[in-house]
């Protein structure tokens, strides 16, 4: 029998997919590590030869130590033309000793069909939020673009795309009408900055970051010269420089903790 091939797969928190629809690609993680984890949600989709098998899924720590594996359950696969999905709680305690990136591995037969990385969302412990600001840096360094979530002064919070410079774990923004319209930044005490994963697509989890406006000509210049090589499809080439400094107002993102 031909080995079978995880096509997709997510584990998301329960109870903010009950309440919003939305699956949020976390395991949450409540008080201070190590803690037990909340009920979450596993879909997976396979692709395999017809017939029977048994499927076992663990959860690996950062340092790959199993901490979990699900009972073993027979799925039925249709056959090599169709993707099967299965979907399945896990309502069991799993204790969780570190914020950092997990791994779920998927077996059918014994054989690896294939693993994900899994992000621990623990908002009230220290102890993650050091690890989340590490893990935020470098996934901010692979990508092009984070979600700000802006309050304004009427209204609701807005949420927008938001292309960066970074230092270190601080990011700088330029907001203008020609190049991206953030509605209220540079007025906002505090944002939070939602980080994704390029390699899996999927947020790894959000931070507050005090709002400082950049006043200062020469540290504007020096900032947004390092976005000539950063920005996207910048149709004006090196002559964005000044066009930002017409137009732009240049905002610094440091996250708290």
């Amino acid at each position: 029998m031909s080995r079978v091939k995880l096509m997709s797969a997510i584990a998301y928190d329960l109870s903010s997919y009950e309440s919003t629809g939305v699956a949020d690609p976390v395991i949450q993680v409540l008080g201070e590590l190590p803690s037990g984890s909340q009920p979450f949600g596993l879909s997976r989709v396979y692709k395999g030869s017809q017939g029977m098998y048994e499927e076992v899924v663990a959860l690996a720590d950062p340092d790959q130590t199993v901490i979990w594996e699900s009972q073993p359950r027979v799925v039925n696969l249709r056959g090599e033309m169709f993707e099967d999905l299965l979907r399945t709680t896990v309502r069991e305690r799993i204790e969780i000793t570190s914020g950092g990136e997990h791994t779920l591995a998927f077996y059918l037969n014994g054989q690896m069909a294939g693993r994900i990385p899994v992000f621990i969302d623990a908002p009230e412990s220290l102890q993650s939020a050091g690890v989340f600001l590490d893990a935020a840096e470098v996934a901010l360094k692979k990508g092009a673009i984070c979600w700000l979530t802006i309050p304004q002064r009427t209204g609701p919070a807005l949420s927008r795309p938001a292309w960066y410079v970074q230092q270190g774990n601080r990011l700088f923004v330029l907001k203008g009408e020609q190049e991206q319209e953030l509605p209220g930044l540079e007025d906002a005490r505090a944002v939070t900055i939602t980080v994704k994963s390029k390699d899996v697509k999927a947020a790894i989890g959000s931070v507050t970051a005090d709002v400082r406006v950049v006043s200062d000509s020469e540290e504007f210049e020096k900032i947004a010269s390092m976005g000539l090589g950063t920005r996207l499809n910048l149709t004006d080439g090196e002559s964005a420089l000044q066009r930002w400094k017409d137009t732009c107002t240049l905002v610094e993102l440091t996250p708290r903790g």
